[in-house]
């Protein structure tokens, strides 16, 4: 199981991931480019979606191919691969991918190509100057993880203007922007979340993340709509 999979088997989808399927309507007919295990394409085909997938791990393909119609089991940066790849989709989602890849720019121009006239791209993408990216690295520390933030196996990196900049690129207008909250300096002090200080932190929190999202919000979920 792939470290972002193991994640979700074990606390369930994230934040940035509810956003991700929010922003999907039902029965949609859906490309979810970096699918992973499957987890996203399961939630949306039990709102009736169809879903199909795109991930270059073939463990994790075939895992994938319970929850989709199809997956097609390429490296997504492969031009001629990924021009098998179907199109008219109502929605393509790219959850937590693009960060991986040497050239994001052009994964998503293609991924929004693949969309009907007026479809829909959902992206997130980590903030790479959110307060605790800037606390280690006024430290002289960059801590290379397995995952979240300091991913070891990020390639690119997006503040929120190079996220916005991303989706432009693509040929995609800006429909919504949101954003994923993460502790703010301090909360670890409260130690019980039912407690008053504990809800009282947590909706400081969401109001930071909204209020200054390029110092508080931990991923940017974006939504385009492709009109070519």
């Amino acid at each position: 199981m792939s470290a972002y999979g193991d994640l979700v088997a074990r606390g369930g989808l994230s934040a940035a991931h509810t956003l991700l399927l929010a922003a999907v309507p039902d029965r949609s007919v859906v490309l979810d480019v970096g699918c992973a295990e499957g987890y996203l394409a399961a939630a949306l085909a039990r709102r009736g979606c169809e879903v199909h997938g795109v991930e270059s791990d073939a463990v994790a393909a075939e895992a994938a191919r319970a929850h989709c119609a199809t997956v097609w089991t390429i490296d997504v940066e492969d031009a001629t691969a990924r021009e098998g790849v179907g199109r008219g989709f109502d929605a393509v989602v790219l959850g937590d991918v693009l960060e991986h890849l040497r050239d994001p720019w052009s994964v998503l121009a293609w991924a929004a190509a693949r969309l009907r006239d007026g479809g829909i791209a959902v992206v997130s993408v980590p903030n790479a100057v959110h307060w605790t990216v800037r606390r280690e690295i006024a430290r002289g520390r960059f801590p290379m993880r397995d995952w979240g933030t300091f991913d070891r196996t990020h390639l690119r990196w997006f503040t929120r203007s190079g996220a916005r900049e991303l989706l432009r690129g693509a040929g995609l207008t800006i429909e919504r922007e949101q954003f994923t909250p993460a502790p703010l300096p301090g909360e670890a002090l409260a130690r019980d979340p039912d407690a008053a200080p504990g809800r009282a932190l947590a909706r400081a929190r969401r109001l930071a993340a909204d209020r200054a999202p390029e110092l508080f919000a931990l991923q940017f979920v974006l939504t385009g709509v492709y009109v070519p």
